[in-house]
């Protein structure tokens, strides 16, 4: 950058170039980074997986479960007694759970924990996680393994997992009187899905609320409030009590989603919080122990007893399987309770059960295949554990950023980063090439300037010459005040020159944009409030119209934050510096997100650099062609808010999904939709720590923000 702004470099010959291709330029890298990722789902471009964890040895012990008379048991009696005591509620049967762990002579807990509902108006939920414990004989409980399964009541619009706790119930008893257990394993059925585990997981590795400072979820410590409002404070969501027994470092966790005794396959999840993934051992290790135990897996749109001998068919069904698991990602929603245990760095997936008419989607030839039992999924659990075992330290090798192409097939951080910084890249070209002309720009009136000081110096040597010629007669008064008036003169223009560019102003600017951000990201909570106690009308009707007048209003008004703190309008290069900080800001961001949850930082960087390269200085004159051009722009920006983007995105969802509907009605159905995302979100970020709400303000708003003030702002 020292060499581009030297003004002895100011006509080199790449500089020349650059101006003059990098519009070009950035649209080869924009499809350039789309071919490269649709070509990661051929076999060509991704590879096959393979264990980095050599401990693990899986699938060398001889299996010995024997439980599936306990568990078909387990599983009677489970349905007998939902159906006499808890068919009318949504209570989980505590006492019989308790009862079954400790005929099992396990150490048995309870956990009780309280919500207080973040944008309910004083609505508190509680709940009940039941856990057993069994002691590892070889060792003195420093480490320790989870098997858990979510209750969910008959009356849950979900399938049901009383097939999961008594399977759970099964392994246990299996488990009991073995010796060559090294690590506890905690039996743990939770209330309330996601939220149970998540109270769990925090009062697990001591996270209380009530403390002075405790370690959140968005990794910092953070200092409790005790009066008035607290926008954002963890302890007034969840309050996850604690725990009467623990074990040691939990190494490994498994979650188990079967809701009937007989399924077709299981559909292996591992998405996490905030795009989090295991590491590829575990997932690898899950489904090598499937085929080893004759069950048949899969994961997302990949089938593990289809194999496409068409290498076309092959790569389509990889796209699709990365596209399924960057859908998963995006919104950063755990699909699973495994989800809660990657930020606590525990590796952790969920088994789930499917059968031939699942909801999630008929896969091919699946009526073709033999029912799997609780005895081939007893013998897989136990295939698992018993591999897990026999780790003698954390999972840290092998690979946890990657994207998988199908059950077997994965693309690693190394081959799928290329089309991320492709992206990027593009918008850090254009960024060079707009100060590059800036640059050019102030050498040519340096230029002038050295030009002219050398005209003044001639000047008045030939001044000096007449003077000693003519003698006193030039020195009149009357001449004397002239050249003293064009002295001022010229003092005034170089310093109206050099304060051409007000940084002042630009960082002002930057900076109102980013505080409007801050401000919508907890305006939820006051939107809340008053929709309930002025309209009667719920949360999220509340905060949708809410936050849908407060981008209209900042539409009208962000054109005019340029005109605060300024005595003068923008000129051509203070815009054009703002457009380079808009572009440098959108590369970091695609980076940085991208680096942590490369679907998130994909789809932003899909989705808002073309605006990127589309905005640029306006200028005041212009025909037809460039008015229209210029209209075109401000709609693209309008489209691509945040907000407009859900609402878009879930109502054409709404009209794929039901096609028979209305127009009207379907467009409905996807302004509520997009209501109910955006309460989702915010709750998950107050209770779970998802930053997807928090990134869509706090940066993504900002930079549109700045776009349209682009857009709308014209120079002379």
């Amino acid at each position: 950058m020292g060499l581009l702004s030297d003004p002895e470099y100011g006509s080199m010959r790449f500089i020349k170039v650059l101006k003059r291709i990098h519009s070009p330029l950035c649209f080869l890298f924009y499809i350039g980074a789309v071919v490269w990722f649709f070509l990661l789902g051929h076999r060509e471009f991704n590879n096959d997986t393979y264990f980095s964890e050599n401990a693990l040895l899986p699938g060398l012990v001889t299996n010995e479960f024997n439980g599936e008379q306990a568990a078909k048991q387990f599983h009677n009696e489970l349905l007998q007694e939902l159906e006499d005591k808890y068919e009318d509620t949504d209570e989980m049967p505590v006492p019989w759970l308790v009862a079954k762990m400790s005929q099992i002579h396990l150490e048995v807990y309870t956990h009780n924990f309280t919500l207080n509902y973040p944008l309910g108006q004083g609505q508190v939920f509680k709940g009940t996680n039941v856990y057993g414990i069994l002691r590892a004989p070889r060792t003195s409980s420093l480490e320790a393994l989870v098997l858990t399964v979510p209750y969910r009541p008959l009356s849950s619009h979900q399938k049901g997992t009383t097939a999961g706790i008594a399977l759970m119930l099964a392994f246990a008893q299996f488990a009991r009187p073995k010796k060559y257990w090294a690590k506890d394993i905690i039996f743990l059925v939770t209330e309330h899905e996601q939220l149970g585990m998540q109270a769990w997981l925090e009062a697990y590795h001591g996270l209380q609320s009530d403390s002075g400072t405790f370690y959140t979820n968005l990794g910092s410590f953070w200092k409790s409030k005790k009066k008035g409002w607290e926008w954002t404070n963890h302890s007034r969501c969840l309050d996850p009590g604690t725990l009467k027994g623990r074990s040691g470092s939990i190494q490994a966790a498994i979650n188990l989603e079967f809701h009937t005794p007989k399924i077709k396959y299981i559909e292996v999840k591992v998405e996490g919080l905030n795009g989090q993934l295991p590491n590829l051992d575990l997932v690898n290790l899950v489904h090598k122990l499937c085929v080893k135990s004759g069950i048949h897996h899969s994961y997302k749109n990949s089938y593990a007893w289809v194999r496409n001998r068409n290498s076309m068919d092959g790569w389509v069904d990889g796209v699709w399987t990365m596209l399924g698991m960057m859908s998963a990602q995006i919104a950063g929603v755990p699909n699973g309770n495994h989800g809660l245990f990657h930020r606590f760095g525990i590796e952790a997936v969920t088994l789930e059960g499917r059968d031939a008419d699942d909801p999630a989607g008929i896969p091919p030839r699946v009526h073709q295949l033999t029912a799997t039992n609780f005895y081939r999924l007893g013998t897989a659990l136990e295939s698992i554990f018993r591999s897990l075992n026999n780790l003698l330290e954390r999972f840290h090798q092998s690979y946890f950023f990657y994207l998988l192409a199908a059950t077997d097939r994965f693309i690693s951080i190394g081959q799928y980063m290329p089309s991320l910084c492709l992206l990027c890249g593009a918008m850090l070209i254009r960024a060079l090439s707009l100060w590059v002309t800036i640059q050019k720009e102030d050498d040519k009136k340096e230029d002038k300037k050295d030009n002219d000081k050398d005209k003044d110096e001639k000047d008045k040597e030939e001044s000096k010459v007449i003077e000693n010629r003519e003698g006193l007669r030039k020195r009149v008064k009357g001449d004397l005040k002239e050249d003293r008036d064009k002295s001022i003169f010229k003092e005034d223009s170089d310093i109206k020159e050099t304060e051409s560019i007000s940084i002042v102003s630009i960082g002002a600017n930057y900076f109102l944009a980013h505080l409007i951000g801050l401000g919508v990201l907890n305006s939820p909570l006051v939107f809340s409030h008053i929709g309930a106690k002025y309209f009667d009308k719920p949360s999220e009707v509340s905060v949708y119209y809410g936050l849908f007048c407060v981008s209209a209003l900042i539409v009208v008004i962000s054109p005019f934050l340029l005109k605060l703190f300024r005595q003068r309008p923008a000129n051509r290069d203070e815009l054009t510096i703002i457009n380079i900080l808009l572009l440098i800001e959108m590369s970091t961001l695609g980076l940085c997100v991208g680096m942590h949850n490369i679907s998130l930082g994909l789809c932003v960087c899909a989705l808002y650099t073309p605006l990127a390269l589309l905005v640029g200085v306006r200028e005041a004159k212009g025909g037809l062609k460039r008015s229209l051009s210029v209209y075109l722009k401000q709609c693209i920006c309008l489209l691509l808010h945040p907000l407009v983007i859900l609402t878009v995105c879930m109502m054409v969802y709404s009209r794929v999904l039901f096609p028979e509907e209305p127009l009207l009605s379907a467009l409905g159905r996807g302004r509520d939709a997009a209501m109910q995302a955006i309460m989702f979100s915010i709750v998950d970020s107050l209770i779970y720590g998802n930053w997807l709400f928090n990134v869509a303000t706090t940066v993504l708003l900002p930079v549109w923000i700045i776009s349209w003030q682009l857009l709308c702002v014209t120079v002379a």
